[in-house]
This record gives structure tokens, C-alpha cells and sequence, in this order.
């Protein structure tokens, strides 16, 4: 008979030791002395994986936010960005992971009501109607001016004249744009 130790049961079913030790006190995987029959657990594990295919965790290997097993099956401390599976979060870590939510979710609130964060739905409108006034701008400068454009003399009078056109179109957008800006934080 082949067997495994607890921690390495543990360590591949993505669990902690003691709901591997609840499994093999309820019979349902096989023990001789502290080691846990390999033949039985793989059983054990492919029926789990059949019945619950979505809630089988993948261990955090080294990165966590709190504490993942190593593969001979300790406990280590992990850095705070990566989630840790339920089954394996002690309840320290567990109240540290919501106390750090809490207090992620209250300085994002501090910071759109300092209107330091703004809702880029916001943004992408402002920027959206800003692109339709430039657009705008600049496809009326042929009906406006078609009339002196045909009176240029040759192709660089012609460019001469566009450029001072289009210049001018954006040099009021700009303009325009601040007044733009100052609404848009107006509304914000």
C-alpha cells in the first residue's frame, strides 16, 4: 500500500490538513497510522473533482494573501496580492483580508468624493464629445470656405490658405476646450 502524508494529501486536493483529517474521520479516505493510502485518496479526490468540479481551488504556489503550503507541506507566509482558497485561510487571515477590503473600499470612496477618482464612463463621454466638436470643425471649413478657396491663384496660395483654416479651427477648440474642462469638473 502506497501512501502520503496528510500535508501532501492537503497540498494537492488545494485544502488544509485538518478538513483532509475530517475526511478520513468520516471514513471517506483511507489512513494506516498518520499516512493517508494514496489509492484511496486519489479516489476520494476524483470523485470530489466530478461532484464540485468549480469549487476545486488551485494552491497559491509561494504567493498569497496570507499563508500557502510548501510541498513538503508547511505552512509559509505569503505576500498580500493574491487571493488564498477559503479551505486553506486560517481565521487571522481571514479578518485581515476583510479588514483590508474595508479599508480599500473606504479610500476609494474618500477619494471620488475629493474627486480624485472620476467614473471613466465620465471621461470617455467628455472625451467622446470633444473628438464630434473637432470632427465638426473641421468638415465645415470646405462649405465655409469653398467660395474663397476657389479664388487662390495656385496649389500653395490653396495650402496657405487650409492651413490657416485649420489653425484656426483647432485654436478655437482649444479655447472651447477649456471652458469644456471647466464644465466637465463642474459636473464631476
Amino acid at each position: 500500500m502506497t501512501t502520503i502524508s496528510q500535508s501532501e494529501a492537503a497540498r494537492r486536493a488545494g485544502l488544509s490538513r485538518s478538513a483532509i483529517q475530517k475526511n478520513i474521520a468520516t471514513g471517506k479516505i483511507n489512513a494506516d497510522g498518520g499516512k493517508v493510502d494514496l489509492a484511496s485518496f486519489e479516489e476520494w479526490l476524483a470523485l470530489r473533482k466530478e461532484m464540485q468540479p468549480d469549487l476545486q481551488p488551485v494552491a497559491p504556489k509561494g504567493a498569497g494573501g496570507g499563508r500557502s503550503f510548501t510541498e513538503s507541506g508547511e505552512r509559509q507566509q505569503c505576500s498580500g496580492d493574491e487571493q488564498i482558497p477559503p479551505e486553506m485561510m486560517t481565521l487571522a487571515e481571514a479578518v485581515r483580508q476583510r479588514e483590508v477590503y474595508k479599508a480599500q473600499t473606504a479610500k476609494l470612496e474618500y477619494d471620488q468624493k475629493a474627486g480624485r477618482v472620476v467614473e471613466a464612463e465620465l471621461i470617455a463621454r467628455a472625451v467622446g464629445d470633444e473628438y464630434a466638436r473637432v470632427r465638426a470643425s473641421l468638415l465645415a471649413i470646405p462649405a465655409e470656405h469653398a467660395p474663397t478657396l476657389a479664388r487662390c491663384k495656385g496649389a500653395a496660395e490653396l495650402r496657405e490658405r487650409l492651413e490657416t483654416l485649420i489653425f484656426r479651427a483647432l485654436e478655437k477648440l482649444t479655447l472651447d476646450g477649456a471652458d469644456a474642462a471647466s464644465s466637465i469638473s463642474g459636473r464631476i
